[in-house]
């Protein structure tokens, strides 16, 4: 009893040092706890990925090879780290040869595709940005035809909206399995084809070779006040865990972001296929590594004898409105065999203050905003109708300026790894 009474003096007396030495050890349990829980994950994670390494593989058979594309600045530097640490053991265990190529610059990605070769499947390590970079490189290479090499896709990155529906989490023990998990699928070899947004500018200027190459997206593409604000959440670091939804409350009042998205659409409907969607592609393949990939078109006979007049016919909108998204359905969770379509949300005309703090919210919080309308379509061309410079599109979460373009839809097109209970999503 006399000791009990000893210590609450002490602490009464000296109660900040008490309280310091108090965060400190409740600081060290947890650390303590979450090191031995991703220890005992891991473990049976090595397990799981040993017992691919160990089966026998015949004698005229090479052992698996894929390339890595590694992203080392991805999500504030940490990808490296993260991958050596829950990806490359489990590849290795697995008996895989791994190649890693790192990008050291924005755009790198689209080079190194271009000089790969000799590899069964292409991992990206890294966020949205990487992974579009990767696409349209890919795609640029085989002239848009569907090539069979898969892409396994380790979520590394800051942002990661595909891999993100697949392998859910996003901190400590979450994100740890969620990396295992999306390496496991690249061991397992579960592949699913996905859809793909080709982007072309809408320009006359044929010299501009540059430019007028089409940029490929898998995920989204967004244009508004929301992603306006959603691109300043960095500059509000000061707030720490607060910063994403601190940017809405400071900047709902501010004119720079794009209240007013002013264009003319012209959209198509979705077509589950037919002679329109499957003209023949006699574009000739540059040859290289990547053309023993691509497949031919076996589909094509089915669909050339199937007529539909409606795939053609072309609809007209203006809009105005504050905020403009479309999207695959990619990053629609649970979605089952369903038709190839984009779906366009078109939000209200006007926001106020407090409308717009509250759907900023709901974003963070993974929850939809308001949507006015909401429109399917296999293609659809944006002609912006205002005459400001400083806005952009947000394009899988890359920075790209506001121009006239045309967005069309390429059905399943790549595969890409994925758990073996989505395989027939």
């Amino acid at each position: 009893m006399l000791l009990v009474v000893k210590f609450a003096k002490t602490v009464r007396n000296n109660w900040k040092k008490s309280v310091f030495f108090s965060g400190v050890v409740t600081y060290g349990v947890i650390y303590t706890k979450n090191y031995i829980d991703t220890q005992d994950l891991m473990r049976l994670y090595c397990q799981k990925a040993a017992k691919f390494g160990k089966q026998p593989l015949p004698l005229h058979i090479n052992p698996r090879h894929i390339t890595v594309i590694l992203n080392p600045s991805a999500n504030k530097r940490k990808a490296n780290e993260e991958f050596e640490k829950y990806c490359a053991p489990l590849l290795h265990l697995a008996g895989i040869t791994v190649e890693i190529k790192k990008t050291e610059s924005e755009g790198h990605a689209k080079t190194i595709i271009e000089e790969i070769g000799g590899t069964d499947a292409i991992v990206i390590a890294g966020g949205d940005g990487t992974l579009s970079e990767v696409v349209t490189g890919l795609l640029r290479k085989t002239n848009d035809k569907t090539s069979n090499i898969p892409l396994g896709i380790l979520p590394l990155g800051k942002t990661n909206s595909i891999a993100s529906v697949q392998f859910p989490g996003k901190k400590k023990i979450e994100k740890v399995k969620a990396l295992a998990d999306a390496t496991m699928a690249i061991i397992e070899e579960s592949i699913r084809p996905v859809d793909v947004m080709k982007i072309e500018l809408l320009s006359n200027d044929e010299s501009d070779d540059v430019n007028n190459k089409p940029v490929y997206a898998v995920s989204s593409l967004k244009w508004g006040a929301y992603r306006d604000a959603a691109a300043r959440k960095d500059s509000y670091w000061y707030f720490g865990p607060l910063r994403n939804y601190a940017t809405y409350i400071f900047n709902g009042f501010k004119s720079k972001l794009s209240w007013n998205c002013e264009a003319q659409i012209t959209y198509s409907a979705p077509c589950e296929g037919c002679s329109n969607c499957y003209k023949r592609n006699d574009t000739v393949s540059n040859g290289g590594f990547f053309s023993k990939f691509m497949k031919g078109d076996p589909i094509q006979a089915k669909y050339l004898a199937i007529n539909n007049p409606e795939c053609q016919i072309c609809h007209e909108k203006k809009i105005c409105t504050s905020d403009l998204a479309l999207s695959t359905q990619n990053i629609i969770p649970q979605t089952k065999e369903m038709l190839p379509k984009l779906v366009v949300e078109i939000g209200p005309d006007h926001v106020d203050y407090l409308d717009f703090v509250k759907n900023g919210f709901k974003l963070e919080k993974g929850e939809k905003k308001d949507i006015k309308e909401v429109i399917e379509a296999k293609s659809i061309n944006i002609n912006p109708e205002n005459d400001r410079q400083d806005t952009w599109f947000s394009i899988d979460n890359e920075d790209f300026e506001v121009r006239p373009i045309k967005i069309t839809l390429l059905p399943r097109i790549i595969n890409i790894f994925c758990k073996k209970d989505s395989i027939n999503v």
